[in-house]
């Protein structure tokens, strides 16, 4: 079962560290969500995780494997990352493009195989890119762009997805088919999914555990039933908020500041 273990992970730009040192067990079949203002290092944690910035202090594990020790081409296999922008100017088709997470599992650049179309095909189908399939991702719309990006990680079939802002760029129906897709890649599949969220109600709703990254790079993480509470959000985004409605209709908003009336 897919595994990531961080043991003391202190994680930055250049050598300016973002958060206090970091501790943390995550399991295959398991959604995180991370959450935290703008600046905060969410996306930087992701970078690091993925290995494309270095480890600061303390260890990354990746199915019980130190990342630093672990070949790229190995961990292509074992990790994948969504960006949070993905520009894609090149004049590949939508096929090809999806292809290229396929070569994390062939030697060299061997061309791919009639199991590698199958995946393809159905990454495509999951990301409902099907009808695109010929046409060249140069000519996308940002949201399809956003698509053609999920549907090459769900063809390099890593067993830990990192996720920054999944539904950046997506219309309401490919946000809920993309979440149903990721919710099934961890309950069906054991694949682990940690994603970084701005929606608090997107957490809410489909995250089993929460990572909170605190403005004074402080942290708390556990379930998303103890991490999503009003006095933790607050100190999470410096602005009171508040949960509206009872159970499964319930959802989080931004609370109104009092402010007092203005003397005569």
């Amino acid at each position: 079962m897919p595994s990531l273990q961080l043991d003391g992970l202190t994680f930055g730009r250049g050598d300016r560290a973002l958060a206090e040192p970091l501790d943390l067990q995550a399991e295959g079949g398991e959604v995180w969500a991370i959450l935290g203002e703008n600046g905060v290092g969410k996306s930087s944690l992701l970078l690091t995780l993925a290995g494309l910035l270095p480890v600061l202090a303390g260890r990354v594990f990746v199915d019980g494997v130190d990342i630093r020790r672990c070949p790229r081409k190995v961990l292509a296999r074992r990790v994948g990352l969504l960006l949070q922008q993905s520009p894609m100017d090149f004049p590949f088709t939508v096929t090809e493009a999806v292809g290229a997470g396929r070569y994390a599992h062939r030697p060299g650049w061997q061309a791919l195989g009639a199991n590698d179309q199958v995946i393809i095909r159905r990454a495509l189908a999951s990301c409902g890119l099907e009808g695109l399939a010929e046409a060249r991702v140069d000519r996308l719309s940002g949201g399809e762009q956003r698509r053609v990006a999920m549907a090459t990680l769900l063809t390099q079939a890593p067993g830990v997805l990192l996720l920054d802002e999944p539904v950046n760029h997506l219309d309401l129906r490919h946000q809920a088919e993309l979440m149903a897709t990721l919710c099934a890649l961890a309950r069906e599949q054991r694949r682990l999914v940690v994603m970084t969220v701005h929606d608090i109600n997107l957490a809410a709703r489909y995250a089993d555990r929460v990572l909170l990254l605190y403005p004074d790079g402080h942290h708390d993480a556990g379930s998303a039933s103890e991490m999503l509470s009003s006095e933790r959000l607050q100190r999470v985004y410096s602005y009171p908020v508040e949960r509206v409605g009872e159970g499964g209709d319930s959802f989080w908003r931004p609370a109104p500041r009092w402010t007092p009336d203005p003397v005569d």
